[in-house]
């Protein structure tokens, strides 16, 4: 994405503010435009089809689109991982014909993992009508496929188009419903699915006209699962380490779950406070990849790329100890944004709760899930520069002590009841956190030996071993051969 980051940067240096506001924006749906989208799309079909609180289909309607936004999350994380690194490395190569079969191919991967998992569920599990079975399974396809072209827009600078799409989408779906109000389940859900149908579509549409529509298979997609095999579980854990405390939630919490559909069980009181929350990070992460990874980019191709032209020992120590405090620094004044953000959530959450669809009796659990967010967009940061480096292994130990210590606390605190809902969020995310910003710091003074040893690809097995005893991790980068 750095390409594009560029090229928003540029957009933020004009003297119009609404170039500096729309490269946020762009940035904003690159990261996490079908999560923004959904979030945004239920409030806007709750007001456009529910304006009073007289709605008995809104629950199931709220109920499908989070179920499916979880199924879609976890099934799709492995399979992006892995497609980011093809194109990527397919783009740096300049051999981007490949680029349309990868797209196929994880679509086609995608539904069909999907009608595995989510099939018994519509099908057998839940008590819903046959329509609305079907407007289900092709909401969650639909939600998908938006996730899966995220990584592939990212290496296209059509940031135009895909603000374009995302907007169109939803002007579409709500304009749907406001036309002909109605909160029966089956329309809700119809006018959802048209929307991301035009997100889609206009999407697919740009990525077709960029790389073709010839079907050229490539034999490194395959092998990249071989030689990569830590990016789908780095994928898998990230997304399900976002939605383990709410599946422990729905199915242990003592109070406050709900069912409908006969086999939806959700827990609004727990689950909408952490979606607001997670969506209050947003604003940052746009700045992180509209400034902090244009210029990390910059340096780090002044580090590497003076390997190749026979920098000095000092002046290749001179660019690594730039590039450790930029990052180091950068992390800090990024963890003091967030926590800016997160104050100012709490402040405004005592005067304007109602209006979030919160109640009085949330508020312990959006202010842990507040600060919840500090701690684990900050690892995220940490994890993504681990990835920039290439550390794949250690990012993939960030990632599974995220989850595993999100459920393992989650379900460790549910004997304590209401009070202590969220806060075993929190606790994972700030010891998550103490755990990335240290393997970061550790490996920062070493980067030129990750250079030249562990992601050097002509060195073999046996000669990486020679290194010494302290490393415990063998990396590979494609690109530093």
């Amino acid at each position: 994405m750095a390409g594009l980051g560029f090229a928003l940067e540029r957009m933020t240096q004009g003297r119009s503010l609404t170039s500096t506001a729309g490269a946020y924006v762009y940035a904003a749906l690159l990261v996490a435009g079908p999560w923004i989208f959904t979030v945004l799309a239920i409030g806007g079909i709750d007001l456009a089809a529910c304006p009073t609180d007289d709605c008995p289909g809104l629950p199931l309607f709220r109920s499908v689109i989070i179920y499916n936004a979880l199924i879609s999350a976890i099934l799709t994380g492995p399979i992006a991982f892995v497609c980011t690194r093809f194109v990527s490395d397919q783009v740096w190569l300049k051999r981007d014909t490949s680029v349309t079969y990868a797209f196929v191919a994880a679509q086609a991967l995608f539904a069909a993992a999907a009608l595995v998992v989510a099939g018994p569920l519509y099908l057998f599990a839940a008590d819903l009508p046959g329509p609305d079975t079907v407007a289900g399974l092709q909401n969650l396809l639909l939600m998908g496929a938006a996730w899966l072209l995220i990584p592939f827009m990212g290496a296209i600078r059509s940031h135009v188009i895909v603000a374009v799409a995302f907007g169109a989408g939803a002007a579409v779906m709500v304009a749907l419903i406001a036309i002909a109000p109605s909160s029966e389940p089956l329309r809700l859900l119809t006018a959802f699915n048209i929307g991301l149908t035009v997100v889609d579509l206009v999407l697919a549409r740009r990525l077709l006209q960029e790389y073709g529509v010839a079907l050229v298979p490539d034999a490194a997609l395959a092998r990249s699962l071989h030689t990569h095999w830590d990016l789908p579980l780095i994928g898998l854990t990230c997304a399900l380490g976002l939605w383990v405390d709410k599946l422990i939630m729905w199915v242990a919490a003592p109070i406050g779950v709900t069912t409908v559909g006969g086999a939806f069980r959700t827990m609004p009181n727990y689950d909408t406070p952490m979606f607001w929350a997670q969506l209050a990070s947003i604003p940052i992460l746009a700045v992180f990849f509209v400034h902090v990874e244009t210029n990390f980019f910059r340096l780090s191709r002044a580090f590497y790329g003076s390997l190749a032209h026979g920098v000095s020992r000092r002046d290749l120590a001179r660019k690594q100890a730039r590039l450790s405090r930029f990052v180091m620094a950068k992390l800090s004044g990024l963890f003091i944004a967030l926590a800016a953000v997160a104050l100012i959530a709490i402040l405004v959450s005592y005067v304007a709760i109602e209006p979030l669809g919160l109640r009085a009796s949330q508020m312990g659990i959006l202010r842990a899930a507040l600060v919840g967010m500090v701690f684990q967009t900050s690892a995220s940061f940490c994890f993504i520069f681990l990835l920039y480096f290439d550390l794949r292994r250690h990012a993939l130990a960030v990632s599974a002590t995220y989850c595993i210590l999100n459920g393992t606390l989650t379900a460790a605190l549910l004997p304590l009841g209401f009070p202590f809902f969220g806060y075993g969020n929190l606790f994972a995310s700030a010891l998550t956190f103490l755990l990335a910003v240290t393997l970061l710091a550790h490996e920062l003074p070493w980067l030129h030996f990750h250079a030249f040893v562990t992601n050097n690809t002509s060195l073999r097995p046996a000669e990486a071993r020679a290194r010494p005893v302290r490393r415990y991790f063998r990396f590979r980068r494609s690109s530093d051969a």
